[in-house]
């Protein structure tokens, strides 16, 4: 540090309570879902809900048990991947949750230790080959119009 900004003095307001947990919860998507960049997650703690954000999200919380919910608000549906997790924070310890939100909308969301999987892709994939299927179908079709038309 400068002189200019010395270290902060160690006081009682500035620390962690003795004993306090954290919960690290790692928001991610698939590359499938760039859309999904431009959507926040919503975080929701025993009931109460926050913001968080794409990433590695840390929750300083008291030791105990907690409901965790995540999911991505929507339009239709109303919530995107939704997933629930119940989890016992102990005192003076941190733990990592990954929550990967599905790469096909109607999916559900996966919560837990990480590596979770991505939910959702053999639906994307199916989709993938029907749409990629008819636009062959199509230019095919076009082609031999052109030819013997």
């Amino acid at each position: 540090m400068s002189p200019m900004h010395p270290p902060m003095p160690h006081t009682p307001w500035n620390q962690p309570p003795p004993g306090q947990a954290h919960l690290v919860l790692d928001v991610k998507r698939h590359w499938f879902g760039f859309a999904l960049s431009m959507i926040t997650p919503s975080i929701v703690l025993n009931g109460h809900r926050m913001l968080g954000r794409w990433g590695r999200n840390v929750i300083p919380l008291p030791p105990g048990q907690y409901h965790l919910h995540v999911h991505l608000p929507y339009l239709l549906p109303a919530q995107i991947g939704p997933a629930d997790l119940t989890i016992w924070l102990q005192p003076g310890a941190a733990l990592d949750v990954e929550y990967r939100a599905p790469v096909f909308a109607y999916s559900r969301g996966a919560l837990g230790p990480a590596p979770q999987p991505w939910n959702g892709m053999g639906c994307m994939i199916a989709l993938m080959l029907v749409a990629g299927g008819t636009l062959a179908f199509v230019v095919i079709a076009v082609i031999l119009a052109i030819v013997f038309g």
